[in-house]
């Protein structure tokens, strides 16, 4: 009969368990600050649609500080890739980019569309 508590014995479930988290921790380092960027963004594009009722806030303005906060926050945002309707009672802004995260063996395309419909007062 074998003693399955000898020394250096480590059950199999326990090795598989391991692997599963530190999957699950790479996925977090890499994922986390991509989520946090593209939530800045969203963040941004909503101030803006709120603000798009001044004079001040014409459709150049609005796409020059959308390009400018993806910049600043490292998401591939073009000009081409940003669609603004106004109409008399609202304005409508979509941004859509695709963000590729790249983990270890994989590299996860991330399409991405942000869209706001907000009246215009």
């Amino acid at each position: 009969m074998k003693l399955r508590r000898e020394r250096g014995d480590v059950p199999v479930g326990c090795l598989v368990g391991m692997v599963v988290f530190f999957v699950a921790v790479l996925i977090g380092i890499k994922a986390t600050p991509v989520m946090i960027h593209v939530g800045e963004l969203d963040k941004e594009i909503n101030n803006l649609a709120d603000r798009a009722g001044r004079r001040d806030y014409n459709d150049k303005r609005i796409v020059k500080d959308i390009l400018r906060k993806a910049e600043e926050v490292n998401l591939p945002v073009t000009k081409e890739s940003i669609k603004i309707e106004r109409g008399r009672t609202h304005i409508k802004i979509w941004v859509t980019y695709q963000k590729d995260i790249d983990f270890v063996v994989y590299t996860y395309h991330w399409n991405k569309e942000h869209f706001q419909d907000r009246p215009i007062f």
